[in-house]
């Protein structure tokens, strides 16, 4: 997402509000030099790569974040899986453990063995 401001912004501003930070993030800089319809004097606009974030305290390490910004532009909130979601999750991985250790059981360790 682009934005536009009317003065110069930091790469990552970091507010921490009741538990919760808020995260603006502005890479890429570009000067824009632009009439505004109905107006007759050019405006000069600071027009960035644009990306705001909206996390629990810890949930973002604010270090990297400041330190690697260009990987937060698109940066997605996790999405919480229902409890149903999350058990056939784990159901297909039981399945998938179950028939590798068949596997191992019937085919591998009876040819380490020789017999």
């Amino acid at each position: 997402m682009k934005a536009r401001f009317d003065t110069a912004q930091e790469s990552v501003t970091v507010r921490q509000i009741d538990g919760i930070d808020y995260v603006y993030i502005c890479l890429n800089e570009n000067i824009v030099k632009e009439i505004p319809d109905g107006q007759e004097e050019e405006q000069t606009y600071h027009e960035y790569d644009y990306k705001e974030i909206i996390e629990y305290i810890w949930v973002l390490d604010i270090y990297d974040v400041k330190t690697n910004p260009e990987k937060y532009l698109n940066y997605e909130k996790a999405t919480v899986k229902t409890d149903k979601e999350r058990i056939a999750e784990l159901e297909a991985m039981n399945a998938e453990l179950s028939t590798t250790v068949d596997s191992i059981l019937t085919d591998v360790l009876p040819t380490l063995m020789g017999a």
